[in-house]
């Protein structure tokens, strides 16, 4: 396997997260400017939070590296197209989970008193999630390579 994953799998974990997603909805949903909403989103933003939300984002990323380093996924093409759609699958639950955390901020909808815990649970739920994703990706890849050899 290439680079490609490793700097995709890296730059996942450091693009995607609540700030990133905060200041999407902000511009889109809260019709903020560009500066606008980086300011709203940057106003509270410390280096503790970031570090305690990117502690739990890099579970996922984390066990997908270790699975990438760790096992022969990376030497074949079921394999590789496994670790990419698990990749995928995390990144969309990372960025899908924060979006419904953070909706409600910008819309006269009430926001929930636990949303804020989505910031554990999204990584938690994206490690089981993005294994399905990828085992399943595996193994239909694995049956399609074989009964492509037998045709």
């Amino acid at each position: 396997m290439g680079k490609s994953f490793w700097i995709g799998l890296i730059t996942a974990f450091v693009v995607i997260n609540e700030i990133l997603v905060d200041w999407v909805l902000a511009v889109f949903v809260g019709d903020y400017g560009v500066a606008e909403g980086f300011t709203k989103v940057a106003r509270f933003l410390t280096v503790d939070s970031l570090l305690f939300a990117a502690g739990f984002r890099a579970i996922p990323y984390g066990a997908l590296l270790l699975v990438g380093l760790t096992t022969n996924l990376k030497r074949s093409i079921p394999g590789k197209f496994a670790l990419w759609s698990a990749l995928f699958v995390v990144m969309g639950l990372h960025f899908c989970g924060y979006w419904h955390m953070l909706y409600a901020s910008y819309t006269p909808q009430r926001m929930s008193s636990t949303a804020v815990l989505n910031i554990i649970l999204v990584p938690l739920n994206a490690l089981p999630i993005g294994a399905v994703a990828g085992s399943v990706v595996f193994m239909g890849a694995r049956f399609g390579e074989r009964f492509r050899k037998k045709c």
